[in-house]
């Protein structure tokens, strides 16, 4: 008897097909272990720069991406108006000056007069009980007395009326001289235009915003990390950035700050499944002292090389 084996070959094409299954699991796998190289946009402090008052502008100092120092004059509005008030409130501070004067004449004069009044007084009180000077006589030095006091207290309350007018006025006046140097709006730090929104002959009002300086020597790059991935990055490390429109030149971002709570990603996130994800923002601060770097270039920061 012969024994009947069966045998059955594999086609070259299934091996082929593992092989490449297997491949591209073990890059799949390798892909995860090096973790991930979040990108953001550069960003930075930009101040709103607006007037306090509402005036005229007569003047815009800066254009757009114009670098300012702390200071520097930007906008000059018209303050003749209110030149002219604090002009008519001095001229009024200098009436109610005059009027002190004589308020105060009045309470020194009143005073003296209180004073011999009360020493008549005493001295013909004594010569009552002489009898040398009649009641009749000590009651009309105590009214005399009595009315010069009155007006004493008069003067005196018209001088404190006085100098409460005074008080008022000079409170205007500084009010005055701060709107004066509201008139020049001055840079509040060392920075770059980002927005100029004013001209010559428009009017400025409070809270309008003028023009933006941003400070742009100091960016930052915002990223996002899901909570797996957050051990990649560590307070005050320094990490490489590539900016995309600098190619292949990595800079170096030191990180600043890692948010303590978890939020959705952002809007603008490509896809709909990663919008929906918690993840940590993380800042990263980079020099641009030669102002290289601009806000709004792409970036991306290299936590693992592939």
């Amino acid at each position: 008897m012969h024994t009947i084996r069966s045998s059955r070959r594999v086609p070259k094409v299934v091996y082929f097909g593992a092989l490449c299954l297997c491949s591209i699991f073990m890059i799949s796998c390798d892909s995860k272990s090096t973790g991930p190289n979040p990108s953001g946009t550069l960003e930075a402090t930009e101040v709103e720069i607006a007037s306090e008052i509402s005036a005229r502008i007569l003047e815009v100092r800066k254009e757009l991406g114009d670098v300012v120092k702390a200071g520097d004059t930007l906008v000059v509005l018209d303050t003749r108006l209110i030149a002219l008030q604090k002009a008519q409130a001095e001229a009024t501070r200098a009436s109610l000056k005059a009027q002190q004067n004589v308020a105060s004449d009045a309470v020194r004069q009143n005073r003296e007069s209180l004073s011999l009044s009360e020493s008549t007084l005493t001295r013909n009180e004594s010569l009552l009980e002489q009898g040398s000077i009649t009641l009749q006589q000590i009651d009309e030095l105590r009214t005399k007395r009595d009315v010069t006091r009155s007006q004493l207290s008069s003067a005196q309350h018209q001088l404190e009326v006085l100098q409460a007018e005074e008080a008022k006025l000079d409170a205007t006046l500084s009010v005055f001289d701060r709107q004066l140097e509201m008139g020049a709006i001055l840079a509040p730090f060392d920075g770059t235009v980002t927005l100029r929104n004013a001209q010559p002959g428009e009017m400025a009002l409070p809270g309008t915003t003028l023009m933006k300086i941003g400070k742009v020597q100091d960016i930052e790059l915002r990223v996002y990390l899901s909570s797996s991935d957050l051990a990649l990055v560590k307070m005050g490390a320094t990490y490489p950035v590539q900016v995309d429109a600098f190619g292949e030149e990595k800079l170096q971002g030191k990180v600043i700050w890692i948010s303590s709570e978890a939020e959705f990603t952002p809007k603008n996130t490509q896809t709909r499944e990663s919008r929906v994800q918690l993840v940590y923002a993380v800042k990263l601060s980079l020099d641009n002292k030669d102002r290289r770097l601009a806000i709004g270039m792409p970036a991306e920061v290299i936590l693992s090389e592939n």
